[in-house]
């Protein structure tokens, strides 16, 4: 059964690869192209160029000639009948002005004939150039995000998961005391809710991805369920000696999924709570009005750059090194937020005022859902 998943894993590399191969190979080519475009353009003009001295050439001999006539006593007339382009006046001959304009304009027509169909080529094929260009920079940085995204999720299984091992055998190879044995069983309560919330944003993000997610609005008291979220992270170990303060006021109502509120909430604290220190502090405060509901989770942790905040909710983005990372997380919650958040008909934005001075994420809810006692 390993060495299947190995082959099948192998054949997925190799066609994943292949394909971009073949995308880098295409790329190459069209810039060929495009220089070739280039060189084209250029002998066309030099072209143009060199056909109209050649003329000119061709005309001042004809002069010499037509002047080597009229010295011989030929009609001026004939002259000018034998060569259009040859103007005799009195015993000289010389090159008529009309028929140089016109091989100029012949050069220009020529050359601004093969400039313009030049010009929509190579336009055609720096376009197609640039829009290969953004798909090949798109896909290396999935792909590097996908393999950020494998790493977090490894080791947020395997942390829990060696957590309830040692755990258990601890509490089958020994005797322990009834508060040994307390602690030890909520430690093995918040690795699971750890598996449990990982496994459920995996979900989220399928049925999101797959459009699933089918709502059930109905009015729910705000300020209950923040405690009920508050209540649930308060009991984790890590989260003991942080401060959650619930400042939403009472009686304010919002008219969403149970489901989908309970989803942004939980990811918004729990997206604060990791960002802050050992004695953190977390705020959630709302507010109603005739424009909607609004509630904002603040905390006074980690922060980041204001240009990371549109990043923040795409799906596996973590700011810093994924192989030096000390923070828990799989780089979904935000983005559940922002999908479930605009499932709502909602919004959800971001700000901070730098690393190290904290964050604040702000949903909102429209009018449907504004505050009501």
């Amino acid at each position: 059964m390993e060495t299947e998943t190995s082959h099948r894993r192998t054949g997925r590399r190799w066609r994943r690869d292949r394909v971009r191969i073949l995308q880098v190979g295409f790329l190459c080519v069209m810039t060929v192209a495009a220089a070739q475009v280039l060189w084209w353009m250029f002998d066309q003009g030099r072209f143009a160029r060199q056909m109209e001295e050649r003329l000119l050439g061709v005309y001042r001999q004809d002069v010499a000639v037509a002047e080597r006539l009229l010295a011989g006593g030929e009609p001026p007339s004939r002259i000018e009948q034998t060569w259009p382009h040859v103007v005799v006046e009195g015993a000289e001959a010389r090159l008529a002005a009309e028929a140089v304009e016109r091989l100029r304009a012949e050069r220009v027509a020529h050359y601004n004939q093969y400039l313009w169909e030049g010009a929509f080529f190579l336009l055609v094929l720096l376009a197609g150039m640039g829009v290969l260009w953004r798909v090949l920079r798109k896909e290396a940085h999935l792909q590097q995000r996908q393999q950020n995204f494998l790493a977090a999720v490894s080791h947020e299984l395997r942390s829990p998961l060696a957590s309830l091992l040692l755990a258990t055998e601890t509490m089958m190879r020994r005797e322990l005391d009834a508060d040994k044995r307390r602690q030890l069983l909520a430690r093995n309560l918040e690795d699971l809710r750890r598996l449990d919330g990982l496994i459920s944003n995996l979900l989220d993000t399928s049925r999101l991805e797959e459009g699933r997610v089918a709502l059930h609005r109905e009015p729910i008291e705000l300020r209950d369920a923040v405690d009920e979220i508050l209540r649930e992270v308060s009991g984790a170990e890590s989260n003991a000696a942080k401060q959650l303060d619930n400042r939403v006021p009472a009686g304010l109502v919002v008219e969403a999924d149970p489901v989908a509120l309970a989803t942004i909430l939980r990811n918004l604290v729990d997206n604060a709570l990791k960002a802050t220190g050992e004695r953190g502090r977390v705020v959630v405060e709302a507010r109603g009005d005739e424009r909607g509901t609004s509630l904002s989770v603040t905390d006074d942790g980690e922060g980041f750059l204001p240009e990371e905040r549109e990043r923040l909710f795409e799906k596996f983005y973590r700011p810093g090194d994924e192989l030096r990372r000390r923070k828990r997380g799989s780089g979904l919650g935000l983005y559940l937020v922002r999908g479930f958040a605009h499932l709502e008909g909602g919004s959800v934005t971001a700000s901070s005022g730098g690393p190290g001075q904290g964050a604040r994420f702000e949903v909102t809810w429209p009018a449907r859902g504004r505050a009501a006692s």
